[in-house]
């Protein structure tokens, strides 16, 4: 259990505290909105503070000369680096500090703050790699690109249905691919042997580098035409990050209905269409291109907006749609929907902390929109208990399952027989409740 104090208690704030406090890590705090204290207190297992992240009074309430680590995480990008830099000099042992402005970042040695969140920056990697893969909502990379972890929503052709996971793996790719956790129903499932997958099941796939036409035919995703526009709704700092960096392979469109914000980035970026008109009308985004032949991205500041131009961006016939919401009871909304692919910053900012607060051989840690299932890389130590033992043997929780290792520069999908080594690169998919167990079986 670690000692943790939350500054600012936005999206991104709740809910990493939610979170973390669920997990019996010692959760405190600091909101200077009264309304959202009250809120807090009635709804989080944590010390709920009203304060100033910024004031050396309030960070001593929250127990800073004893904290292992302070997360500053409100809008005011000038008050999380004064919290990190007051925070470490009371006696705290690390700093993570929510900050966009790139003037800022060079600025955090001289502060002592250890780590800079920038979700946008980290949302603009994810939305480059699902656009390279239309159909796909979601990617990530364990052991450095050996593993993939492929995220879609099971289709009536996917080969998949109609039989147990044990029973098909026997006809080729046993250690090649692995689902590793489904939702069905609002439900979130790790899967095994005797899992048998339905249409509309959002699943998890295993595959190695290289493979991931593996997981797009596993899945059922009809092979789509190449994407070589991208709109892009919202004049956001993200949209213009995002904007920078696809206009050299695709032709890139932002609209707004904001004059300034598009101003802002006709002027710096002359590479980039600029529109200035309510993507909201569906008129105004044929007019812009949105067809079965471009990629929508939905990235303004407002959730509703981006839910919107999305449908119609799907009426519309776009193949590949990218949206962003961070109201926690919109992404359950949009679970069943239409719209697959989200961005969300609190998801993109949770995954830069988490590994920071599990064990130390955790390397990384990840959650995922569309789940509660977790994925934890993890290197076993010369003092792990399990080294020389074979998975079979080992009492594992029947909601974890050992997705991958990496020994040396080879990648395994293991089966029950493999026996652990020291330096072994584990790759687990866990639900929330199995996390401590795991750690102490692996770390």
């Amino acid at each position: 259990m670690k000692k943790i104090i939350i500054i600012g208690a936005g999206e991104v704030g709740n809910f990493l505290a939610s979170k973390l406090s669920s997990e019996q890590h010692d959760v405190t705090v600091v909101e200077q909105n009264p309304t959202r204290v009250e809120e807090l207190n009635s709804t989080l297992d944590a010390l709920v503070i009203k304060g100033n992240g910024g004031s050396p009074s309030s960070l001593f309430q929250a127990g800073s000369e004893e904290a292992d680590l302070i997360i500053a995480v409100t809008d005011d990008e000038n008050v999380n680096m004064l919290s990190c830099y007051l925070a470490k000099n009371m006696g705290t042992k690390k700093s993570f500090a929510r900050v966009q402005d790139s003037s800022l970042k060079n600025e955090i040695e001289d502060l002592n703050i250890d780590k800079i969140i920038d979700p946008s920056e980290s949302a603009c990697d994810e939305i480059e790699k699902l656009l390279s893969r239309a159909g796909i909502y979601d990617i990530h990379e364990f052991n450095n690109g050996k593993l993939l972890s492929v995220g879609g929503v099971v289709t009536e052709s996917s080969p998949l249905l109609g039989n147990k996971l044990s029973n098909i793996h026997e006809f080729g790719g046993k250690d090649n691919w692995l689902v590793t956790g489904f939702m069905r129903d609002g439900t979130s499932y790790i899967a095994n042997g005797d899992t048998e997958l339905k249409a509309e099941d959002h699943i998890k796939v295993i595959v190695k580098s290289g493979d991931i036409q593996t997981a797009t035919s596993l899945i059922g995703i009809d092979k789509k035409d190449e994407i070589k526009k991208v709109i892009i709704v919202g004049a956001s700092r993200s949209s213009e990050l995002l904007a920078d960096r696809l206009y050299k392979n695709y032709e890139v469109v932002v609209i707004d209905d904001d004059e300034k914000d598009c101003n802002r980035i006709a002027e710096n970026n002359s590479h980039v269409i600029v529109v200035h008109n309510d993507p909201k009308d569906p008129s105004n985004l044929q007019s812009i291109g949105v067809d079965k032949n471009s990629a929508l991205v939905a990235l303004s500041k407002d959730d509703s907006k981006n839910i919107l131009c999305s449908l119609v961006a799907n009426a519309l016939g776009a193949p590949e749609i990218i949206t962003r919401v961070n109201k926690i009871d919109y992404l359950e909304l949009l679970k069943e929907s239409s719209i697959q692919a989200t961005i969300s910053t609190r998801i993109t900012a949770a995954n830069a902390i988490l590994q920071d607060v599990r064990s130390d051989q955790v390397t990384s840690a990840l959650t995922f929109e569309d789940t509660e299932v977790e994925a934890l890389e993890i290197v076993l130590s010369k003092e792990c208990p399990v080294l020389d033992k074979s998975l079979i043997e080992l009492d594992l929780p029947e909601d974890c399952l050992i997705a991958g290792v990496t020994r040396r520069d080879n990648t395994y999908i293991p089966s029950g027989t493999w026996k652990f080594a020291e330096k072994d690169k584990l790759v687990v998919f866990t639900l929330p409740d199995s996390i401590e167990k795991i750690e102490e079986t692996f770390c």
